[in-house]
């Protein structure tokens, strides 16, 4: 973890550029925070597959496109152990995210300045569960396996302390939720430019 964050440097908007993007993974009760190609938050190939040639479209192989999550096609609670320990599946630290976003912060006019560090996904392989909140992109809790819930659904405010606890969230500073704040901040700035 301590090398990848030395190879990445300061986080930046220019780092996380559209390929990449920040995911949160809940296994054996852990927290794991990661950063991954977009393709990689998939969690079912197979369905999203399907979809695109139902509707006319080309794509990848399975087997090359599987090749990119250490041969993974379905992402489910059977292969998380396997996912979460592949060296294409970049791990972030809790304390790398909180110290990028407190450098950012003072700065920050709302949520959309330091966007690029807040997930967009939330895999509970423990619960069988996705949760997806992003703003573009495929929508990603389609594409789940089966036997599995999926929802669009705010989950860094929304999920309860036992599912996502607030000790595992880089925003909550000293006590103080900061994602609150720049949405605060992004509210009085709508309502002054109105």
């Amino acid at each position: 973890m301590a090398d990848l964050e030395k190879i990445l440097g300061p986080v930046t908007p220019d780092l996380l550029d559209p390929q990449y993007v920040i995911a949160v993974a809940r296994y054996k009760g852990a927290i794991y925070w990661l950063l991954l190609e977009q393709e990689n938050v998939i969690l079912d190939w197979e369905k999203r597959r399907s979809e695109f040639i139902s509707a006319g479209y080309q794509y990848p192989d399975l087997d090359m496109v599987a090749g990119q999550r250490c041969g993974i096609v379905v992402l489910d609670q059977h292969a998380a152990e396997k996912f979460l320990s592949a060296p294409e599946i970049h791990k972030l630290s809790l304390q790398f995210l909180q110290n990028a976003l407190v450098e950012k912060f003072p700065n920050a006019k709302s949520w959309w300045d330091v966007e690029f560090l807040f997930p967009i996904a939330f895999i509970d392989f423990d619960r069988e569960r996705f949760a997806g909140f992003y703003h573009n992109g495929p929508r990603l809790e389609r594409y789940i396996p089966d036997g599995w819930q999926g929802e669009f659904v705010d989950f860094a405010n929304t999920y309860p302390e036992e599912v996502f606890p607030a000790a595992d969230k880089f925003w909550i500073v000293d006590g103080k939720d900061l994602l609150h704040e720049l949405n605060e901040r992004g509210s009085r700035q709508r309502k002054i430019s109105k």
